[in-house]
């Protein structure tokens, strides 16, 4: 058998633990203590510092998107993408998965009362970051009110499951302009400026209309064009 690089026998090593003990989250100490001698047996590695080379290429997968380094010397494996059903993630991974979008958000109606609890939880992280990408305000008004304030998703949660766990994919709405937003009262040009549907009847619709203020770019993750063409096209927007 030939020598493997060091990078993916560490990566083959994460995979592996990860199947044999049903988690994602890798504890270091248990790791090294099963894998390294692993490692340094497919690497043919003769030099003296196993670890220290261990803690680089961990760097280097972590630069590569697929480990993310966890409190307590603790790794999480996002070398795939992250189906919440699996395990009971923390909050601290699942922001991680949602940050590299690869969160899946699934709504299988066998699921148990467990799985439940865990797609809530990532429906809540995804709904934290989305507010605070928008600075806990409504994109298009001044509502800061929480309670008021949704991750208002472009293409619908039905429609498009593949999307639900991204976070270019939702915008921080109030529940007002999200309704009108869903019913495609209004949409977004390829360059953010607000377009609203004319000629709408009814006075507090109007009102709502025309009281919208320019939309408020997120820090991060900014709505995908090819999700706000769609949205545009589908109620009719040039």
């Amino acid at each position: 058998m030939h020598p493997i690089q060091w990078r993916d026998a560490v990566l083959l090593s994460l995979q592996a633990f990860r199947h044999g003990h049903g988690t994602r989250m890798i504890a270091r100490q248990p790791f090294i203590a099963e894998e390294l001698p692993v490692i340094v047996s497919a690497t043919g590695s003769t030099g003296r510092t196993p670890h220290q080379t261990l803690s680089r290429v961990l760097q280097e997968l972590r630069d590569e998107g697929l480990v993310d380094f966890l409190g307590n010397g603790n790794y999480f494996l996002q070398d795939t993408a992250i189906d919440i059903d699996e395990e009971d993630f923390t909050d601290e991974a699942i922001e991680l998965a949602i940050r590299a979008q690869r969160l899946i958000l699934r709504d299988v109606e066998t699921a148990t009362t467990a799985v439940l609890a865990r797609r809530r939880r990532g429906q809540d992280r995804l709904r934290h970051l989305s507010l605070e990408q928008y600075s806990r305000t409504c994109a298009v008004c001044d509502i800061s009110e929480l309670p008021l304030l949704i991750a208002s998703h472009i293409l619908p949660w039905a429609e498009a499951p593949n999307f639900r766990g991204r976070l270019d994919n939702v915008i921080c709405l109030c529940r007002f302009h999200d309704v009108l937003f869903e019913r495609g009262y209004w949409s977004l040009t390829d360059d953010f400026a607000l377009v609203t549907r004319p000629n709408t009847q009814g006075r507090p619709i109007r009102l709502l209309l025309d009281n919208l203020e320019p939309f408020k770019r997120p820090t991060a993750f900014a709505p995908a064009l090819e999700f706000i063409r769609v949205h545009r096209q589908r109620f009719g927007f040039a």
